[in-house]
Order: structure tokens, then C-alpha cells, then sequence
């Protein structure tokens, strides 16, 4: 474990501290601006283009993956949002929201499962060619975007729509 940390570039030790920095604040109840909500999706996806332009030779059939998990993670998250009770400061631009321990659970998750595929990448460099694997590296990226976007979307469908 010390040397997958070791080996890893600033950036990513960086974005690592920063999202459980995030997970960790989501497990009490705070009050944020809604243009937080826009923070994790805009960095997963940031994340999935990287992954899907730079990183991997991803096909026709990743994307396709990518763009089915983002999918049906999103409207799940939708679905799950939907029912999560908020309260809204329309003047003040403010949106309580519960805590949970979703947020850290999954960010947790996606770091685990980045270190297990950039481990097998390291140990079999030639998987970054195959198509099966690469695409399960990106559907997982995409069940996470997918997560963050449908949260935050309903969110803030449910922020704009309120009155003052």
C-alpha cells in the first residue's frame, strides 16, 4: 500500500485527499451554495474524459459503456434524490442538505477500484490495449459520474424550481 502511494503522482495524492476531504464533510449535515453541487460531477467528468481521450485506447464500446453507466447511475441517483428531504434559501443561495454516507462510501470505492486497475496496468501493461478491460475501467468511472450527476441534478432542478 505504501508503494502504490508512493509511486503515484502529485495530482493524483491531490485529488485523492480532495474527495475524501468532500466525502468526509458529506457525512453530517451542512448547509453549501448550490454551485458546490456542481464540484463532483464537473470532477468526474473531468475524470472520464481524461480517461476515455488520454489514458486508455477506448473504443467504440467503452464509450458505450462510459455513456450506460452514466446513464443508469444518473437516473437512479435521480430517482434517490428525489426523495431526499432539503430545505432551500432562495435569497441567500443556500441548500441544506442531510448527511450521508454515500458520498464517502463511493468515493472510497472509486479510489479502491483506481488503484486496483492501475495496479493490474502495472503489473500487465498490455491490458491497457484490451477492449473488455478498458471498458470496465471507464463503466466504473461512469457509474460514479453517473451518481454525482443525477444527485446534483435533482438538486438543483429542485433549488431553481423553488420560490423565493
Amino acid at each position: 500500500m505504501i508503494y502504490t502511494l508512493s509511486s503515484m503522482p502529485v495530482l493524483a495524492i491531490v485529488l485523492i485527499v480532495f474527495l475524501v476531504w468532500v466525502g468526509v464533510r458529506a457525512i453530517n449535515p451542512r448547509t453549501i451554495r448550490y454551485r458546490q453541487l456542481y464540484i463532483l460531477p464537473s470532477t468526474f467528468l473531468v475524470i472520464s474524459a481524461n480517461q476515455i481521450f488520454n489514458s486508455y485506447n477506448v473504443s467504440v464500446g467503452g464509450i458505450l459503456a462510459w455513456t450506460a453507466a452514466t446513464v443508469v447511475a444518473g437516473g437512479i441517483s435521480l430517482w434517490i434524490a428525489e426523495k431526499t428531504p432539503i430545505n432551500f434559501d432562495r435569497i441567500a443561495g443556500t441548500i441544506d442538505l442531510p448527511g450521508t454516507w454515500m458520498t464517502l462510501s463511493l468515493i472510497l470505492v472509486f479510489i479502491g477500484a483506481r488503484i486496483y486497475f492501475g495496479r493490474q496496468l502495472y503489473v500487465t501493461p498490455e491490458l491497457r490495449a484490451d477492449v473488455g478491460f478498458t471498458a470496465k475501467i471507464v463503466a466504473m468511472t461512469g457509474l460514479v459520474t453517473g451518481y454525482y450527476l443525477g444527485r446534483s441534478g435533482s438538486f438543483l432542478i429542485r433549488y431553481f424550481r423553488a420560490g423565493t
